[in-house]
């Protein structure tokens, strides 16, 4: 199938276009009702790590929490692409205390963490360094939880795998048979439409029916992610919002006040294009008020500038006409 993306971003030098960002914007409202900016067709993209938390979900039905006596910032961390900070490893070791497993049983590959600042603390990473670890690490205690296998919990055949597979396709409201990936750290990860994406994210973060999931996130935005991470950035800078960005260009936003949800698919994967337009969108469907948002956060999240390696600026980098039209006309 042809992928039809639309210009979402420009960057300019001396006045100049210098790069253009191409990819997709979808909007699902209080009804799930879905507005797209871009033709998507359908196209099912790999969810990444924007599944972390729809595969946590599945803690709910089994009444996990209670079982292992979970805090919120364990479920969060489990739900992060975090930054192997202390703060994340520690949480980490307790639960792994809690359901009687070791680092050992964990199957994500030992890599360098995110923090820079913790990269070089280290001359071997640790596996939970990995910033998948958390989604790891919950996954082996369900698996210990209901007896299943931990030496094989990352088949796709596994319990818990057809468990996640079963789950994804419920929040996400698809009869579709998903397109099925290894992630970068070995996990099985199914591909849906940026529509069903952002209905999933609606069902789990604007509903009632997933409260360990939900406000696990908006209470603890920065184990949600870390110094630098955009999931944190955002909720931080509005504390209704649960934000999770994934591989491959993806981030999802749900507004938990509103009810509504926004998709984002930069086709390069630029990660600084992708948190320019993700923010200035916010702004525009005034999910951010500019004034009331801390201004270091701000021009730390949006960075709209581009400059010399001296600091002089030399350009600076726009949403497109046709997005800046899209949004006005629709909202």
């Amino acid at each position: 199938m042809q992928l039809s993306p639309e210009l979402l971003l420009i960057e300019t030098r001396n006045g100049l276009t210098e790069l253009q960002y191409y990819g997709y914007v979808v909007y699902c409202d209080a009804d799930k009702n879905i507005k797209t900016f871009g033709k998507t067709n359908n196209y099912p993209f790999f969810q990444r790590s924007c599944a972390k938390p729809l595969q946590a979900s599945i803690i709910q039905d089994l009444k996990t929490k209670d079982y292992f006596n979970l805090t919120e910032e364990e479920i969060a961390v489990c739900c992060a692409s975090h930054t192997g900070e202390p703060v994340h490893l520690e949480i980490l070791r307790n639960l792994l205390k809690k359901a009687g497993l070791s680092e050992s049983d964990l199957k994500c590959p030992a890599i360098e963490p995110l923090n820079k600042e913790e990269q070089i603390k280290f001359k071997t990473y640790l596996a939970l360094h990995n910033n998948c670890s958390g989604k790891h690490t919950l996954m082996l205690a369900v698996c210990k939880q209901m007896g299943w296998d931990t030496k094989t919990y990352l088949e796709t055949d596994h319990p818990i795998q057809k468990l996640i597979y079963t789950k994804i396709k419920e929040l996400c409201e698809t009869e579709n048979e998903l397109p099925l990936t290894a992630d970068g750290c070995g996990a099985p990860n199914w591909a849906t439409s940026l529509e069903e994406l952002a209905i999933g994210f609606y069902n789990l973060f604007c509903t009632e029916n997933y409260p360990d999931i939900k406000y696990a996130a908006i209470k603890n935005p920065y184990l949600m992610g870390g110094q630098d991470r955009p999931e944190t950035q955002i909720m931080q800078m509005n504390h209704k919002l649960i934000a999770k960005a994934g591989a491959g260009g993806l981030l999802c936003i749900a507004n938990t006040d509103t009810q509504e949800v926004l998709a984002f698919k930069i086709m390069d994967a630029d990660m600084k294009a992708r948190n320019i337009i993700a923010i200035e969108t916010m702004l525009q469907l005034n999910w951010l008020n500019i004034n009331s948002i801390d201004k270091n956060l701000l021009k730390n999240s949006l960075n709209n500038i581009v400059t010399t390696e001296t600091g002089q600026k030399v350009g600076e980098y726009n949403l497109s006409n046709s997005l800046s039209a899209w949004l006005s006309v629709n909202f």
